[in-house]
């Protein structure tokens, strides 16, 4: 039987003061930077009947003696929400598989695996936006469009400098370049907005917009929900920003021609009392009333605080890569194991 010394044990009990301290600390920072952001409670309640659309999908790579191959598999749902009831009224499918060949500029520089990842990220999205485009084209009016993820993380392009990136599609029979692929998905978010709302979700993000920079706005806003600070847990909205694309985000996004994207409208939101915040950008300048509309509309999409919208997509379209390489085997194909990987 071991037993702690009685000055640790002292020294211990204290430990708790300490962290109290810290907390408190923490709060008294997190109320001065909340300090004159709006957060606004005031909404239409009265949003019972939404049409929405919301599309995921799942994809991964595998790394074969013939090169890196990838599997996408997604879909594209379009929901009518009238008040308790929830209508699927069409869906649209989408899969892929081929191979990504990247190659650097300078033959000194190591592609890494991350790097085909991202490639396939935004190949995900082309198809998405494509699916989307398909069931808005035999729609009638669509109140909403969701994208699962960051409008940041979907215009950054700086992570394909210096590389040539062509994406070899089996299903589809055609070669894209990462330049072209860029280029198409956002016309295709141009072309979606003009058709209806569009809304990026995300849950996670690192953008500092409301804290210039000096903390993720996310972190302030979940800590706002940890130490229980009115009104910031409760149901609701931060007052929108309308951000320029300028020089200085071109920049560090990378980005060589915005395509039309001059300005993006950001704002985060809660849908419940107590539920995680998420980040919504709208691919536009929005003023505050559209906005409004906007959390109400996707508000009533989510009950549980999180659209449901787009709940259905992600769960439907998860694709294990276990899975895909027990295939792989099965149909022959030279998987590279780890094993050999660290031989070779």
């Amino acid at each position: 039987m071991t037993a702690l010394f009685q000055e640790l044990e002292s020294v211990i009990s204290k430990l708790l003061n300490t962290i109290n301290r810290k907390i408190e600390l923490e709060k008294v920072g997190i109320i001065k930077m909340l300090d004159g952001l709006n957060w606004v409670t005031k909404f239409k309640n009265d949003v019972d009947k939404c049409t929405a659309i919301g599309v995921d999908s799942g994809f991964t790579i595998v790394e074969t003696r013939i090169g890196v191959i990838y599997v996408i598999q997604g879909v594209a749902v379009k929901q009518t929400f009238n008040k308790s009831l929830i209508k699927i009224d069409d869906y649209h499918r989408f899969y892929d598989v081929g191979l990504i060949f990247i190659k650097p500029k300078n033959s000194s520089r190591v592609v890494r695996r991350s790097a085909y990842k991202r490639v396939l990220s935004n190949y995900a999205y082309l198809l998405e936006l494509q699916s989307v485009r398909n069931l808005l084209a035999g729609s009638a009016s669509v109140d909403i469009v969701l994208l699962d993820g960051s409008l940041l993380s979907f215009l950054v392009q700086k992570e394909f400098r210096g590389i040539s990136v062509i994406v070899s599609s089996v299903g589809r029979g055609t070669d894209i370049e990462i330049k072209d692929l860029l280029k198409k998905k956002t016309e295709l978010v141009n072309e979606i907005a003009r058709t209806s709302h569009t809304v990026f979700v995300a849950k996670s993000s690192n953008a500092g917009f409301y804290t210039n920079g000096a903390y993720p706005d996310i972190y302030v806003f979940e800590l706002a929900k940890l130490f229980r600070i009115e009104p910031y847990y409760r149901t609701g909205y931060s007052s929108p920003l309308v951000i320029e694309i300028d020089k200085t985000l071109k920049r560090f996004l990378g980005m060589v021609n915005s395509y039309d994207i001059q300005y993006f409208t950001i704002t985060y939101s809660r849908f419940i009392d107590n539920a995680p915040i998420f980040q919504l950008t709208l691919p536009y300048k929005a003023d505050a009333d559209t906005v409004g509309d906007i959390f109400s509309y996707v508000r009533a999409l989510s009950p549980s605080g999180y659209p449901m919208t787009l709940e259905y997509p992600h769960r439907i379209s998860k694709l294990s890569r276990s899975t895909v390489i027990d295939i792989f085997i099965r149909l022959g194909i030279p998987v590279v194991s780890g094993r050999e990987l660290i031989e070779l």
